[in-house]
């Protein structure tokens, strides 16, 4: 017996139909590309920070370093894009090329192009004669301002080495004195006014908003504690080198000092050219130093310094020093390893890369999130930025020209700055010493 499963035509309008429910399902071949999603992406260059990237449609990207990228949503065929900067990197500028049109394919010709932004350097607090005046910051006097650092408020602590005071600065610029002023010429612990510094110089806040100083000519590292009770915090007050803990430990002419992410000290014993660290527990070591004046790449002690000045901390434990009669920035990884950052050794200001570039006097220095090192130079008059790679260029003041006028890079004057310290949104702070001023400087967006 024969079995059929309907007439001719049945059978032709049943494939009709499956043909038309395949077709609407996107089995049709012709119809494809109308449901393809495509990638948005390009090319960053020049990038020696944090760069974050959106789209129209709301899509973000970070990127912390050059070479190619794509957003992560994809978007649909035919469909418009627009590439823009949402947050640029500190001194930085980055402007995107070929960053909008129609998704017909995947995308991979933005072009994201970074340089180093302008620098705009005004007088933040100070009126250029020396002192020790409270008041505002039109008003107020600073006598051979040397440590800066940078409060959690936006206001800033300062050393004044002429007065030996430590001048606290609001963030709109009134100037009041935290601690100093006591007996002239001897280390005094004390609260506020009655305490004495001998030989005021660096700087450095813990997370607590401890201020710590360093008292040259007393071979003291102080504490100031947020209500400005000033005490020994290691060393004698005998010169010299001995590693113990830091109540009975000894400094030769302490100049620099910096916090770490861990709550270490590092210290520059600059008359013993020498780094030294203090550890939570109140250890104090050589990390790095042979305690002659020479210059040498090398592991703890058997490296080299020449007058060493400045020091900074950056997030990953790495310490970098103003190397200054070395003419170099030293960098030294949390084992102890030295190594030239940048630098020739001549004593002179030129840009380049690494070994390539040369400063004069390099003296204070800071470092940003990003690893990028921002040097004042107290022969050269000048602000540099070293980026990670080792680029140094100099974003304000003219090599061998001391002056104070405000102005825009190349325009601005400084004569002999000698400490630096950067905000949070990447605003520089300088102690331009001779001056007796305190400049800022800030990237033009």
């Amino acid at each position: 017996m024969a079995f059929t499963t309907g007439t001719r035509s049945e059978r032709c309008i049943a494939a009709l139909c499956a043909a038309l429910l395949l077709a609407s399902c996107g089995g049709n071949s012709t119809n494809t590309s109308t449901n393809t999603a495509h990638t948005v992406g390009g090319t960053v260059t020049g990038l020696s920070g944090t760069v974050e990237l959106q789209t129209s449609a709301g899509d973000r990207l970070t990127l912390k370093a050059d070479g190619a990228f794509a957003f992560p949503a994809a978007i649909a065929t035919n469909s418009p894009y627009q590439v823009s900067v949402r947050t640029q990197p500190l001194w930085q500028n980055c402007s995107v090329g070929q960053g909008s049109g129609t998704a017909t394919a995947d995308v991979s010709n933005v072009s994201v192009t970074c340089a180093v932004a302008a620098a705009e350097v005004s007088t933040f607090a100070g009126t250029g004669v020396a002192g020790w005046d409270s008041g505002s910051a039109s008003t107020a006097t600073f006598s051979f301002p040397f440590g800066i650092v940078v409060r959690p408020d936006g206001g800033l602590l300062v050393s004044d080495y002429g007065s030996e005071r430590v001048r606290s600065v609001s963030s709109t610029g009134d100037v009041t004195t935290l601690a100093g002023g006591g007996p002239a010429g001897a280390s005094v612990n004390g609260v506020g006014p009655a305490a004495s510094f001998f030989g005021l110089r660096g700087l450095a806040l813990d997370a607590a908003g401890n201020a710590y100083a360093a008292d040259f000519s007393g071979h003291f590292i102080r504490q100031i504690t947020p209500t400005a009770v000033v005490s020994f915090f290691a060393g004698t007050g005998a010169s010299g080198s001995h590693n113990a803990d830091r109540a009975t430990s000894t400094f030769d002419g302490p100049m620099g000092v910096a916090t770490g992410a861990t709550g270490d000290l590092y210290v520059v014993d600059q008359t013993q050219a020498t780094v030294r660290q203090i550890t939570p527990g109140g250890a104090v070591s050589t990390l790095a130093g042979s305690g002659l004046h020479a210059f040498a790449d090398d592991t703890g002690t058997s490296a080299s310094f020449s007058a060493p000045s400045g020091i900074a901390v950056d997030p990953a434990g790495n310490v970098y020093v103003g190397d200054t009669y070395n003419h170099r920035i030293r960098k030294i990884t949390p084992t102890g390893v030295v190594t030239t950052l940048a630098g020739s050794g001549a004593n002179n200001t030129a840009d380049g890369i690494g070994t390539q570039a040369a400063f004069a006097e390099p003296f204070g220095l800071t470092v940003d999130k990003d690893g990028n090192v921002y040097v004042v130079e107290r022969h050269g008059h000048v602000l540099r930025r070293i980026t990670p790679q080792g680029v140094v260029s100099t974003l304000a003041g003219a090599p061998g020209m001391a002056g104070a006028t405000d102005g825009l890079g190349s325009n601005a004057r400084f004569d002999s700055p000698m400490g630096v310290a950067i905000a949070a949104d990447g605003t520089l702070f300088i102690t331009d010493t001779f001056n007796h001023k305190i400049r800022k400087v800030t990237p033009v967006r």
